[in-house]
């Protein structure tokens, strides 16, 4: 098990997560989550 440094996609806090748990976009807590805004999508 290798414990890596990750950013929280919101708010760019250090999360220390196992390497074999991360994902794309990670978050420090489910008010970063929630808050998050995802650019919106364009349609071809």
């Amino acid at each position: 098990m290798e414990i890596i440094e990750v950013k929280c996609e919101n708010c760019s806090k250090e999360i220390y997560i196992n390497r074999e748990q991360v994902r794309d976009k990670m978050f420090c807590t489910l008010g970063c989550m929630d808050s998050y805004k995802v650019p919106p999508q364009q349609k071809d």
